[in-house]
C-alpha cells in the first residue's frame, strides 16, 4: 500500500526532528499505604499507583480497587477502622507491582 500522506522525502530532516524532540517523562507513584485513619480517607486508582498508560492497566486496576474496597466495607460492616487498613493490606503490593512493571517496560 502507498500512503501518500505519509511519504517521507527528507530523511535527514526527519532524523533531526526525532532526535531533538522533547521526550515524555513518565512519573510513578509508590505508596506504603492507601489510607488515613485520622481523616477516614482512602486513595485508589492513579492517586495510589499512577503508571504510564503504555501498559493499559490504569482503569482496570482502579476499578479493581473500587471492587475490593466495596467488598472489604461489606465484610467489616462499614467499620472504617478495620476497612481502611485492610484495603491497604489488600492492594498496596499489587499497586506497587503495577508501577514497577510500567517503569520497567518504559525504561527498556
Amino acid at each position: 500500500a502507498n500512503f501518500k500522506a505519509f511519504e517521507l522525502h527528507d530523511y535527514d530532516d526527519f532524523a533531526k526532528q526525532w532526535v531533538n524532540q522533547r521526550w515524555n517523562q513518565t512519573g510513578m507513584v509508590h505508596c506504603n499505604f492507601y489510607h488515613s485513619l485520622e481523616t477516614s480517607a482512602v486513595i485508589m486508582g492513579d492517586a495510589a499507583h499512577a503508571t504510564s498508560p503504555s501498559i493499559g492497566m490504569g482503569m482496570n486496576t482502579a476499578l479493581r480497587d473500587a471492587q475490593i474496597f466495596s467488598e472489604i466495607l461489606e465484610e467489616t460492616e462499614n467499620d472504617f477502622t478495620k476497612a481502611l487498613p485492610a484495603f491497604s493490606k489488600a492492594r498496596v503490593k499489587e499497586g506497587n507491582a503495577l508501577s514497577d512493571l510500567a517503569m520497567h517496560l518504559y525504561c527498556k
